[in-house]
């Protein structure tokens, strides 16, 4: 057996890394197509599809660049799975650039098996891999600004980079990144940390990372423009979800656990051990580069949970990523490791394709409602499309010869709502939470206009009251259920109303 047979994750790759890895991305891409077709738009897509019809500098919920990208996808496909396409080739470049940076700092063939694990854990596969979500564009700029860097940073012999390039470069993708998510800023500080700990801090009295930090600045510019002109709000509601709230050893329980399930417990296990191994050897300047880059973004979010009393695990995940490298180093170096590792590489594989499979087929048929779970216990429940509402807002619409405005009563329900009819009637949410939607409701545009409420019979229920005070007439509601394959799974309520009063709930007392 050579060398590079031994080092290959898959038997059955090139021999050569790079076609490897390309292999690799292509088999991964494939997958992710098929999770596409399967499985309809979740509730943030399809807040995020809404939002993204129209264009603004920037968005209360995250910088623009995802719903720039998703506005043009529409443009392109239409209202169906393809507008994930860009997202799902967007990861795929990603991939590609994660080998790039580990074959520079490590070799070949330990950025193949980065690629195979990280596009074989759950997070990676899913999320900024398929959805349209902001972590895609996130990761492609972060891990762009890093090679660039890497490669003035770790240059192989011969090679004499240009450094006003590479921050140039580097400035650009991570003003790119801070586009897309705001949390590219801790990617940002670990690179600050790396340089004052290293030799490369004779960087810092060179000229060209500052002309990268102005290039950086003009690019994340549209961000800073929308905040000041709507007083910040954007920021205000992300600075406010880590809000302190005493110390909960429980949310930090959930935090750690989100994450091992999220990353997958098969490959969240040696990730974490091999970062924690990792701490010994920092000496090293490739180790310590890539350590530097991962910690902030994980320490800050998972300890963040300790005092905010909750936290997202998805969050901590742009920082994982940077810990896939080290990953892979240690899989090459160790292949007669307890399991082996090829074995490792192969049920991760498998475990990867049998998830997708068996999501996007519940997805998209309801099976597990059909087997009698409850639809509150289904997990695919949220990941199809309100499209029955369509003919009924249409053919309300045509009864009073004019297109009705569709009021939603919270901010996800609003999006399934906006996803549905969106592009036939105007959409607003009423209620204390109407997260982007507030932006783009003018309600004195909308009095005396024909209103349909329209709402989970749930929400309905337990809101009825508040919206007594906010409309001058409420009609009898009409109910709709709506499910996959004819299948009715969940009950909406379309209620006429006129006479729009205010866009927040008023209580009864106040009343």
């Amino acid at each position: 057996m050579t060398a590079a047979t031994s080092a290959k994750p898959f038997r059955l790759l090139p021999d050569d890394p790079g076609r490897a890895a390309l292999v690799i991305i292509a088999g991964f891409t494939a997958l992710r197509i098929v999770f596409a077709v399967l499985l309809g738009f979740g509730v943030d897509e399809s807040y995020t599809l809404g939002q993204a019809r129209r264009l603004a500098l920037s968005y209360f919920d995250h910088p623009p660049l995802h719903l720039w990208l998703a506005n043009i996808s529409m443009a392109v496909f239409g209202m169906t799975w393809a507008v994930r396409l860009p997202f799902i080739l967007l990861f795929s470049g990603t991939s590609w650039l994660l080998f790039a940076l580990t074959r520079r700092l490590f070799g070949g063939w330990e950025g193949v098996w980065a690629v195979a694990a990280l596009n074989a854990s759950l997070f990676f596969l899913a999320s900024p891999g398929t959805w349209i979500v902001p972590d895609g564009p996130l990761l492609f700029f972060l891990a762009g600004g890093v090679l660039a860097l890497a490669r003035l940073f770790f240059p192989v012999p011969g090679e004499t980079p240009s450094p006003w390039t590479a921050w140039l470069v580097a400035g650009l993708c991570f003003g790119l990144a801070g586009l897309s998510k705001y949390s590219a800023l801790f990617v940002v500080a670990g690179l600050a940390i790396f340089l004052l700990a290293s030799e490369h801090r004779r960087w810092l009295v060179h000229p060209a990372p500052y002309a990268g930090a102005i290039l950086a600045a003009l690019a994340v510019s549209p961000v800073i423009l929308w905040n000041i002109a709507n007083d910040w709000a954007s920021l205000r509601f992300q600075a406010g979800r880590g809000g302190g709230r005493g110390l909960t050893l429980a949310a930090f329980a959930q935090m750690l656990a989100g994450q091992f399930v999220w990353l997958a417990p098969w490959i969240a296990v040696p990730l974490a051990t091999i970062a924690a191994q990792n701490l010994r050897l920092l000496k090293d300047p490739p180790r310590l580069f890539l350590m530097a880059l991962a910690a902030p973004t994980i320490l800050y979010f998972t300890l963040q949970s300790l005092w905010s009393g909750w936290a997202l695990p998805h969050w901590p995940m742009p920082g994982w990523f940077f810990v896939f490298p080290l990953l892979g180093a240690w899989m090459v170096a160790n292949p007669a490791a307890s399991p082996l590792p090829r074995a490792w590489a192969g049920w991760s594989a498998g475990l990867a394709v049998a998830i997708v499979l068996v999501v996007g087929g519940l997805g998209a048929t309801g099976l597990l409602t059909r087997m009698g779970v409850p639809v509150r216990a289904d997990p695919t429940i949220d990941a199809f499309d309100w499209a029955a509402l369509r003919p009924v807002i249409a053919a309300k619409g045509a009864a009073r010869g004019a297109g009705p405005v569709v009021v939603g009563l919270t901010w996800n329900e609003g999006g399934k709502i906006d996803l549905a009819v969106g592009d036939r009637a105007d959409v607003m949410v009423i209620g204390p939470d109407p997260r982007g939607f507030a932006f783009r409701q003018v309600p004195r545009a909308y009095q005396g206009a024909d209103i349909l409420i329209v709402a989970l019979a749930g929400t309905w229920a337990r809101q009825q009251a508040t919206l007594q005070g906010q409309f001058a007439v409420i009609g009898e509601p009409e109910r709709l259920s709506i499910g996959r394959g004819g299948r009715p799974e969940l009950d909406l309520v379309v209620v006429p109303a006129r006479g729009l009063k205010s866009l927040s709930p008023v209580s009864v007392a106040a009343r």
